[in-house]
């Protein structure tokens, strides 16, 4: 199987839904704020809550505007515990960002090897 060529949300979902439950989204919630935040999709560990995805299809880097938009949501919300940021391509500076502000963030390249790694074990 060819994962590379698989969509984003597509890759998002058969990594996290092996070992947590993967809530397909859009999944609109509303925080404190009074402000209606969108996911596109929620992962819900059990005992750790639920997290918020957001997951940028884009061709080029993810932007650190993106990366404090999901921040906001996460601590707006008050079910969702932290956020998880998928996307193409993620730089040194923008996992710098995402760690000081406990977002995960992964790239195509991460869940491809995730996927590819598992596919090894069988």
């Amino acid at each position: 199987m060819n994962f590379s060529d698989k969509n984003l949300n597509e890759l998002a979902e058969k990594v996290l839904s092996e070992k947590y439950e993967f809530i397909k989204g859009p999944q609109k919630l509303r925080g404190n704020s009074g402000k209606t935040w969108e996911f596109n999709a929620i992962v819900n560990n059990g005992k750790y809550g639920k997290f918020g995805i957001f997951i940028r299809d884009w061709k080029r880097e993810i932007s650190i505007t993106q990366l404090r938009q999901l921040h906001k949501a996460c601590i707006d919300v008050p079910d969702i515990e932290g956020g998880i940021m998928i996307c193409n391509i993620a730089t040194d500076f923008s996992r710098d960002y995402s760690s000081q502000f406990g977002i995960q963030l992964l790239s195509r390249g991460h869940l491809v090897s995730k996927l590819r790694n598992r596919e090894l074990q069988f």
